[in-house]
């Protein structure tokens, strides 16, 4: 090899491996939808289901937090990122829309959803459908006017992938 065909060779090499980040960063970082807005995520697949949705308050500090937690599509736990997700913060009516690609399984019927709202802070209504044509879920909640929604994904390591929001009136100024 020759001087000149080296060191181009060693300049690739270099900008090749500059190009490379030290450290993986997450695809999304958690999204705050105010009024109207969306926040995407997750990862496309051979299917997910989603196995739980738990929610938990705290009416002092005026917040909700809603963890859905996703498993393949036989309802083991996902490892990794949970599906893909397409969360919509709509003005009027006031409402949260989830559509979760790839998600034909669901071990929660529309009853159980309206069961887990039951006392809400800031959901009114909720409702799901699973589409076998498209293969998706569909989730929507009507809100209190008002709410805020932050949206954000969670890795799956110890435990299985999951998508979290969290709900909670705006800070007013005084």
């Amino acid at each position: 090899m020759n001087k000149i065909s080296f060191a181009l060779s060693m300049l690739f090499c270099l900008q090749v491996s500059a190009a490379i980040p030290a450290k993986p960063k997450s695809p999304v970082v958690g999204r705050i939808l105010v009024n109207e807005g969306e926040a995407m995520g997750g990862v496309a697949g051979t299917g997910f289901s989603l196995m739980d949705l738990r929610r938990t308050a705290d009416a002092k500090k005026k917040i909700e937090r809603i963890v859905l937690d996703f498993g393949d599509l036989q309802g083991n736990p996902q490892k990794g990122m949970p599906a893909y997700f397409h969360a919509e913060l709509k003005k009027n009516p006031n409402r949260l829309v989830l559509d979760f690609s790839q998600t034909p399984n669901s071990r929660l019927d529309d009853g159980r959803l309206a069961n887990r709202f039951k006392g809400s802070l800031f959901v009114k209504k909720s409702a799901m459908i699973l589409d076998p044509e498209d293969k998706a879920l569909n989730m929507t909640l009507d809100l209190q006017p008002g709410t805020v929604a932050r949206v954000f994904q969670v890795r799956g390591e110890k435990t299985t992938a999951k998508v979290v929001i969290d709900l909670f009136a705006p800070k007013l100024k005084k």
